[in-house]
C-alpha cells in the first residue's frame, strides 16, 4: 500500500508518495491542475504500481481547486480522503523546520494519511444523479 499526499493549487498540484514505512517511492513532483496534469499523476503512480488500488489518496481541500482531481479519482475507484488544510498546518508545527512549501505539504498530508490522524471533510456524495 502507497500512500499519496497532494498539496492543491489553482495551476498546479503537489504529490508525494511514501510507503507505508513512510519512505519515498518516488521523489514529490508537480502535475498539472487539468487533464494533462492527471495523465502524469496516472503515468507516475504507475511506475511504481500499475495496480491503482494499491493507492490510498490524501488532499487538502484548497478552493474549488481540488475537486476536479477528487472526482476523476473517485470516477477510477480510488481511496480518497479530503482534509482541511488547517489540519496539515497544525502537523508542521511538529517538523523541527516549519517551513512552507507546496513539497513539504505534501509530505505533511500523506503523512496525516499515514498515520490515521485526520479527520475528512464532509462531502456529499459523489455519486451522480441519474
Amino acid at each position: 500500500m502507497f500512500i499519496v499526499g497532494i498539496d492543491i493549487a489553482k495551476r498546479s498540484h503537489e504529490a508525494c508518495i511514501l510507503t507505508r514505512d513512510g519512505d519515498f517511492a518516488v521523489k514529490p513532483f508537480k502535475f498539472t491542475n487539468d487533464t494533462k496534469g492527471f495523465n502524469k499523476l496516472l503515468t507516475v503512480l504507475n511506475t511504481v504500481n500499475p495496480d491503482l488500488s494499491c493507492f490510498e489518496f490524501g488532499m487538502d481541500a484548497t478552493g474549488h481547486y481540488w475537486l476536479n482531481l477528487y472526482c476523476k479519482l473517485v470516477e477510477f475507484k480510488a481511496v480518497v480522503h479530503v482534509i482541511n488544510p488547517v489540519q496539515s498546518d497544525a502537523l508542521r508545527g511538529l517538523y523541527i523546520r516549519k517551513t512552507k512549501n507546496d513539497s513539504k505539504d505534501s509530505f505533511i498530508i500523506a503523512d496525516l494519511i499515514r498515520f490515521g490522524r485526520y479527520s475528512e471533510t464532509a462531502l456529499s456524495d459523489p455519486t451522480p444523479l441519474p
